[in-house]
């Protein structure tokens, strides 16, 4: 290879790393794009669930999401006795005067995916269930808080 094309094969493979380089993205342009990004934490708990908060602009929490079903280590599941424990976490996390006043149940399905719903004087809690996938992380409940500031929640 001759000394004069050395140079510039050498120019062309650094320009070939500092490409990527400047490719990458960053807080700034995410933030200049989509603007701020969502106040969310997710709690580890000791049953061995994650529990996401999501929170509105004044830190209030606005959005609940854990699974439908509390996590065991028995060999044999019983998915009613499961969704009861969830259910119990979730009644001891929000009391039913933090809940308030019942307003109304209401149910949608279909094909195999369904959605029931609680709607109380402050939250509404859903619950979303494929039902070819008893056991599945993808059914949830989601708890929706509905306090002024989280109006973008509803």
């Amino acid at each position: 290879m001759s000394s004069k094309r050395l140079p510039g094969l050498f120019a062309l493979c650094c320009l070939g790393f500092a490409i990527p380089a400047a490719a990458q993205l960053d807080s700034s342009a995410l933030r200049a794009k989509f603007g701020p990004p969502l106040n969310r934490e997710t709690f580890h708990m000791p049953s061995g669930f994650d529990l996401i908060v999501e929170y509105g602009t004044s830190n209030q929490v606005c959005k609940l999401e854990l699974p439908a079903l509390m996590p065991t280590h028995e060999k044999t599941s019983n998915s009613s006795a499961m969704k009861q424990q969830m259910y119990d976490f979730l009644a001891d996390l929000l009391p039913l005067p933090l809940r308030g006043q019942e307003m109304r149940r209401f149910m949608q399905i279909a094909g195999m995916i369904s959605l029931s719903s609680v709607e109380y004087e402050h939250v509404t809690v859903s619950e979303l269930q494929y039902a070819n996938e008893p056991f599945s992380n993808n059914n949830t409940i989601t708890v929706i808080f509905k306090n002024d500031t989280c109006s973008s929640f509803r």
